[in-house]
C-alpha cells in the first residue's frame, strides 16, 4: 500500500489580543504620578526635545480672559461638571486666596516633611477594606520592605512575626514563654497549614499589583519587573513576561536567533519586548527616595466658597502645548524630504499625538476623581476638619470608574488649598468607625471628638481610656479601649495618671 502525501496551504483566523498602545498607557501612567511642577518641568523639556511641539499662545490669551470662570459645584454627582468643553478650566498661578491665620495648624503641618516609601504604602493600607488579619500582615509586609521597594524577609519569616505578635496578644499566655515557643507549642498546626502560607502570598500578591508604585514589596528584580508588565496588560505567555522569566540575567548578551526558536516569536517582536523591559522601573521606591526636607509647595487644586457656593480651579501654570503648523505643512510636501527626513518628522509627529493624548486622557481622569473628592467632602470645605466624612480609595475609584491604583497615583504628592489651609489631598480621605445605628462615623471625627472630650474632663479626675470608651458608647460611637488608647497616642496625649500628675504639677 502506498500513500501520496501532499502539502496543502489553508488560512485561518486567530483571534488575539494585545495591548496596541503601550507607549500611550505608559506615558499616561507616568503623568497622572506628577505634581503641577513636574509635569510643567516635563512639558519644557519636550519642547525642547521634540521640534514638532510648541507652546500654544491662544491658550494663554484664553487664559487670561477667562480668569473669572468659575465652576458650580450643585452640578455635581451626574458628571456635568467638567462636561461643557467650552468652559475650560481658568488658568490659575500660585496665587493665595486664603488667610492662612488659622489657631490650629494640624493640616498645615502635614506637608511639612516628605513623605517616605513606607509612609505612602501605610496610606493606601489604611484605605483598604481588610480583615484585622491581613492588615497586619500587610503591615509586616510593608515594614520588612526597604528604600528601593524590595521586600527584605521571606514569607515563612513574615507567618512568625505574625504569629509572635499574635502570641504577645493572646490574654493568659505566660510572661516567660517567648513568642518562637507559643509558636512552636499553641500554633503548631499553623505552622505546616499550607492555606495560611499561601493566604500570606494572597496578600503579598495584592500589595505588589494593586499599591502605589506597581510592583513594590517584591522579592526580587525579576518577580518587580513581571508584575509591572502584567500590570502594562501583556499576557504570561507573551515575549515580554517569557523573556523577564527565562532570560533576565543575560538580557544584555542575549541571542536573539536562539530566543526566536525558543520563544516561537519574530526577531522584531523580541526587539520590541526587550526594549519594553528597558522601560520598566527596576527600583520602585524610587520616586521616594529621601530628599531635601525642604521644598516649596504649589497647590495642583483651588476650592473656595463665592457667594454660598463652593467653586473649584485646577492650577494650569504649565505649558500648553500643540504640533507646530510649520512641520504639519512640511510633511504634506513628501516629495522635497529625504527618507531620513520624512521618517525623523513623522516619528516626531507621532511622539507629540502621544503627548497630546495622554495629557488629555490625564486633566479628564484628575477632573473626575478631584470633582468627586469635593463632592463627598462638601462639608469639610464648608465648615472645617470636624466635618470629614468616611472616604476610601474604593469608593472613588468604583464611583468613576477607574483603579484603586490610578486614585492613589493621583492623589500622592497632591496639594489642595481650601479655607483651612493648603492641604494634601491625601488627607480628605477617612477611614469609617460604625456607630450603633449602623451609620459611620469618619477617623478625624472620632479624633476631634477624643480632643474634645479629654478637653472638657475635670483636672483632679482625667478620664481613663475605659471612661472614653464608655463616653463613646453613650454618643453611640463604637470605640474599643485598645483602641482608645491606639488613637490618643496617634494625638499624643498622655495617659491618665499622666495627665492626673501633670494638672497637680501645674496647680502648684
Amino acid at each position: 500500500m502506498s500513500a501520496n502525501l501532499s502539502q496543502t496551504t489553508s488560512q485561518r483566523q486567530v483571534l488575539q489580543q494585545r495591548l496596541v498602545l503601550t507607549q500611550e498607557l505608559q506615558l499616561f501612567l507616568k503623568l497622572i504620578q506628577m505634581t503641577t511642577l513636574e509635569l510643567k518641568d516635563y512639558l519644557e523639556e519636550q519642547l525642547i526635545e521634540n521640534p514638532i511641539l510648541e507652546e500654544s499662545q491662544d491658550q494663554t490669551e484664553k487664559n487670561e480672559d477667562s480668569s473669572n470662570e468659575e465652576f458650580d459645584f450643585s452640578t455635581m454627582g451626574d458628571d456635568r461638571l467638567f462636561r461643557d468643553q467650552n468652559n475650560d478650566i481658568p488658568h490659575c498661578s500660585s496665587r493665595e486666596f486664603f488667610d492662612d491665620s488659622e489657631e490650629d495648624t494640624t493640616w498645615e503641618n502635614r506637608i511639612s516633611s516628605a513623605e517616605s516609601l513606607i509612609d505612602h504604602l501605610r496610606w493606601q493600607l489604611k484605605m483598604l477594606d481588610l480583615t484585622p488579619e491581613e492588615k497586619e500582615i500587610a503591615s509586616i509586609i510593608i515594614g520588612n520592605t526597604n528604600e528601593d521597594g524590595y521586600l527584605e524577609t521571606d514569607i515563612e519569616e513574615i507567618a512568625l512575626t505574625y504569629l509572635k505578635q499574635v502570641a504577645n496578644q493572646t490574654n493568659g499566655i505566660s510572661e516567660n514563654v517567648t513568642g518562637e515557643e507559643s509558636y512552636n507549642s499553641e500554633n503548631e498546626s499553623r505552622d505546616s497549614d499550607k492555606k495560611y502560607i499561601a493566604k500570606i502570598e494572597e496578600i503579598l500578591h495584592k500589595v505588589q499589583s494593586s499599591f502605589d508604585p506597581t510592583g513594590v514589596c517584591s522579592r526580587n528584580l525579576k518577580e518587580c519587573l513581571k508584575i509591572q508588565a502584567l500590570d502594562l496588560g501583556y499576557a504570561q505567555e507573551g515575549p515580554v513576561v517569557q523573556l523577564i522569566e527565562k532570560y533576565l540575567e543575560k538580557l544584555d548578551e542575549l541571542d536573539i536567533k536562539s530566543v526566536v526558536e525558543t520563544l516561537e516569536n519574530s526577531s522584531e517582536e523580541i526587539q520590541e519586548a526587550m526594549s519594553i523591559i528597558s522601560s520598566l522601573e527596576p527600583r520602585p521606591g524610587r520616586p521616594f527616595f529621601s530628599k531635601d526636607s525642604e521644598k516649596y509647595i504649589v497647590p495642583d487644586f483651588y476650592v473656595y466658597n463665592v457667594g454660598n457656593e463652593l467653586q473649584i480651579q485646577l492650577n494650569r501654570d504649565f505649558p500648553k502645548v500643540r504640533i507646530s503648523n510649520y512641520y504639519k505643512n512640511l510633511i504634506k510636501k513628501e516629495k522635497n524630504l529625504s527618507p531620513e527626513e520624512k521618517q525623523f518628522i513623522k516619528e516626531k509627529i507621532e511622539a507629540a499625538h502621544r503627548v497630546m493624548k495622554c495629557l488629555d486622557e490625564r486633566e479628564t481622569t484628575v477632573k473626575k476623581i478631584i470633582s468627586k473628592i469635593v463632592e463627598v467632602q462638601q462639608d469639610f470645605f464648608e465648615h472645617g476638619a470636624d466635618y470629614i466624612k468616611p472616604l476610601i480609595l474604593k469608593d472613588v475609584a468604583q464611583s468613576v470608574g477607574v483603579h484603586e491604583s490610578t486614585v492613589s497615583r493621583i492623589t500622592s504628592r497632591r496639594y489642595i488649598q481650601t479655607a483651612q489651609g493648603t492641604i494634601e489631598l491625601k488627607s480628605l480621605f477617612s477611614r469609617r468607625i460604625e456607630t450603633s445605628h449602623g451609620k459611620e462615623v469618619s477617623f478625624e471625627k472620632v479624633k476631634s471628638l477624643m480632643r474634645s472630650i479629654i478637653a472638657g474632663e475635670l483636672p483632679q479626675s482625667p478620664y481613663s481610656d475605659e471612661d472614653i470608651s464608655k463616653i463613646f458608647e453613650r454618643r453611640n460611637i463604637k470605640v474599643a479601649r485598645r483602641t482608645v488608647a491606639k488613637y490618643r497616642k496617634i494625638l499624643k496625649i498622655p495617659s491618665s495618671s499622666t495627665r492626673s500628675r501633670q494638672y497637680k504639677e501645674n496647680s502648684k
